[in-house]
């Protein structure tokens, strides 16, 4: 969902520029109308037929950095990401003093981030706001930037990111949201959190305690019982001078000990997964709803 809405923040940003350099094409140039016409209705794969011919019959033309960006769009928007991410990377080579060159660079963090590369991402971005000083494309890269901390649960720095985006003429509902998702930070986070180390202890010492401290009642009485009743076959082995036997019931109820110990940690990590996930989605809805404004 959140792909989903950020590209759709995205594609009205992005339409921007281009939108106002092509009302005069709109008008002089029917090749571009008709490429133009068939992008906003959605038909990607024809419009960019529909540019690539504009190229090849024009390939001077005024608008050829439009054409160029717009087939890179088409790619994006039907879900080719390795040829969008190459005319998007290609672009500013090509076209170093377009006014695009700054959106080209915006979309490759959104096709690191759409990729779950949120790392790679903020590395685009970060240099895109070193470059770039208008101030549409750079409310977006920390709107994008600070979605990118909060998927990797590093909460302190998306705030700081979020609370960077401005309201600018056109930018109103981003900086909306992007005021209460840092609100919402502030208040929530850090959120509840169980310790895998805590809870290994707590099961080294008294087998299912660090299952009750994860809230897993089912599976603590569980690993009591098992470690119980393995204790008592152990001594009674013991009582009964059967050496061998208490050898092996030790040996199988060690790995069950052990396993017990390691059940804890990962059920403590689990449910602070669980949790940063559920807050995650939280936070995608309050966006959505706000946009819906």
């Amino acid at each position: 969902m959140t792909h989903i809405l950020i590209k759709l923040l995205y594609c009205l940003l992005i339409s921007i520029t281009a939108f106002a350099t092509s009302v005069l094409a709109e008008t002089t140039n029917p090749q571009y109308r008709y490429a133009a016409q068939l992008f906003e209705s959605g038909d990607y794969q024809a419009a960019r037929l529909a540019y690539k011919r504009l190229l090849f019959y024009d390939p001077d033309t005024e608008f050829r950095d439009i054409a160029d960006y717009r087939i890179a769009q088409t790619y994006y928007y039907q879900n080719d990401a390795t040829r969008a991410e190459g005319l998007f990377r290609e672009f500013p080579a090509i076209h170093p003093n377009s006014p695009l060159r700054f959106q080209s660079q915006l979309m490759l963090g959104q096709l690191h981030f759409d990729a779950a590369e949120y790392s790679q991402a903020r590395s685009s971005l970060f240099e895109l706001l070193h470059a770039s000083t208008e101030p549409e494309v750079v409310d977006a890269a920390h709107y994008l930037r600070g979605w990118c901390y909060i998927h990797t649960t590093d909460w302190n720095k998306a705030i700081s990111e979020l609370r960077q985006v401005n309201t600018s003429q056109m930018g109103v509902f981003r900086e909306k949201k992007a005021s209460e998702l840092a609100d919402t930070l502030l208040e929530e986070t850090p959120l509840p959190s169980k310790s895998p180390q805590v809870a290994g202890w707590l099961s080294t010492v008294v087998p299912g305690s660090g299952q009750l401290y994860v809230g897993k009642v089912k599976e603590g009485v569980l690993a009591a019982a098992l470690s119980g009743t393995f204790i008592y076959l152990a001594v009674d082995a013991i009582r009964d001078r059967r050496y061998i036997d208490c050898a092996g019931i030790s040996l199988v109820g060690w790995q069950f000990y052990w396993g017990n110990r390691t059940d804890a940690q990962q059920l403590a990590s689990e449910y602070n997964k669980h949790h940063e996930q559920a807050f995650i989605e939280t936070l995608k809805r309050q966006a959505e709803s706000v946009r819906r404004q």
